[in-house]
């Protein structure tokens, strides 16, 4: 009897070991569920008319900062929305969004995921300002996001944003460095789904000075690719004048970098004259001239650093006998994807050492059209009116591309990559093991 109880307790754990296992292996995910993300769109500031192109008049999307959470049908190819951000389940196509002050200035951008990290190069907190900070939080709890700003100075405080479940807010640019005349801000998500946005606008007193929207980079890097900006030459009495650009970069770390631009046009890539192992001071917002002496036309950079950086291009620009200006940024290696361009027919622009790009082209009643892109350097296409959506089913290696759009109102640009991509996750799968152990 003295040793019944020990080894009742040892036959014990042995048959929870046992049970345990058995529950393990059942329960063991052999099976994945895979679906695309939700995309967030920015809001509507005031006075301002933003378009969003859809891949389908059935593409779910539901409004944010309302009580209801149910998704419905778009019943529209091209979603005018009216101020609240939209949600959409889109499956895969990244839904461009086209914004305009009408007559004043345009701008475009895609429709993204949560991001836990952006970058956004460009704008200014001077008197001219009225540029701001969209943040979406699309969670269902409280979000946490810290804004980080450098100016010409240096990094300045950091900001800390509180967002409410399912709700946006509009942040000025002026508040966050006021008198800075160049800017670099870093959203950080701490907490919650967020997806932020960034409008460059500006005016001295009721005169508009032009606007755009500033897309952001993922992170930084020690090779940037800007694929698309457009080089505009005005007719001033009886000179051609070329329009200006500028190169803005911040080096984010602590140690100076060596930095070299090459432009890569249908002349001819080159690098323009002091633009070849630059010296940029770590920590602090530079500004440097890129004037690449060529005929009207549209050229990318590639940017190479020794340190890790982020940089975008400012452009003066001139569509349709209006002045606007334009922010060209970063763009991601292009992969296979499809993006909706009801409405826009953009100008697509690559740059690489080799571009052979296949792509289908999604016509109105169900139309396709099989398409090459293929060149050295630098290579463009128009999309044609009435396209709803471009795939790219085959990519070659080392490819960038971006989209421009010119019309009456102003100059938009936007990156060509996904606004969402695949997601694959576990599901748990049982069997009988877990109630027969």
């Amino acid at each position: 009897m003295k040793f019944q109880r020990p080894l009742l307790i040892v036959g014990s754990v042995i048959a929870t070991m046992l049970i345990a296992n058995g529950v393990n292996v059942g329960l063991s995910s052999d099976e994945f569920s895979t679906n695309y993300p939700a995309v967030v769109c920015p809001p509507t500031p005031n006075n301002l008319t933003t378009a969003i192109s859809l891949p389908s008049t059935k593409t779910p999307l539901r409004l944010t900062g309302t009580k209801s959470l149910s998704l419905i049908p778009s019943q529209t190819l091209r979603y005018m929305q009216e101020k609240a951000p939209v949600i959409i389940e889109s499956q895969g196509a990244t839904p461009v969004v086209w914004q305009i002050r009408k007559g004043v200035w345009a701008g475009a951008t895609i429709c993204s995921s949560l991001q836990n990290e952006q970058w956004f190069v460009g704008g200014a907190a001077d008197v001219t300002s009225k540029g701001r900070i969209l943040l979406v939080n699309s969670g269902l709890s409280t979000a946490i996001v810290d804004l980080q700003i450098w100016n010409e100075i240096g990094q300045q405080q950091t900001k800390p944003v509180s967002l409410k479940a399912n709700s946006y807010s509009e942040i000025g640019i002026d508040t966050l460095a006021p008198g800075s005349r160049q800017v670099v801000v870093q959203a950080i998500t701490r907490a919650g789904r967020v997806t932020s946005y960034m409008l460059d606008e500006r005016g001295r007193g009721l005169r508009a000075l032009g606007g755009d929207i500033i897309n952001f980079a993922p992170s930084a890097k020690k090779e940037i690719f800007i694929p698309a900006i457009p080089h505009t030459v005005k007719k001033v009495g009886a000179k051609q004048v070329e329009l200006p650009h500028s190169l803005r970069l911040l080096v984010t770390g602590e140690i100076d970098a060596r930095v070299s631009v090459n432009v890569l046009s249908t002349d001819g890539s080159f690098i323009p004259a002091g633009l070849e192992n630059k010296i940029v001071k770590a920590g602090s917002v530079v500004t440097l001239d890129l004037n690449p002496n060529l005929p009207a036309s549209k050229f990318g950079v590639q940017i190479t650093s020794d340190e890790p950086l982020v940089a975008s291009v400012f452009s003066e620009t001139l569509a349709e006998g209006k002045s606007d200006f334009i922010w060209s940024t970063a763009a991601p290696e292009l992969t296979k994807f499809s993006i909706s361009t009801t409405g826009l027919a953009p100008q697509l622009i690559f740059i690489g050492s080799s571009i052979n790009i296949e792509a289908e082209l999604f016509l109105s009643k169900g139309k396709r059209k099989q398409i090459k892109i293929s060149g050295e350097e630098i290579a463009t296409f128009k999309v044609p009116d009435g396209v709803r959506s471009v795939t790219f089913t085959k990519v070659g290696k080392g490819i960038y591309g971006a989209g421009l759009i010119a019309t009456k109102s102003g100059y938009g640009y936007f990156p060509l990559t996904a606004g969402s991509v695949l997601t694959k996750s576990s599901v748990p799968v049982s069997n009988i093991r877990v109630l027969s152990p």
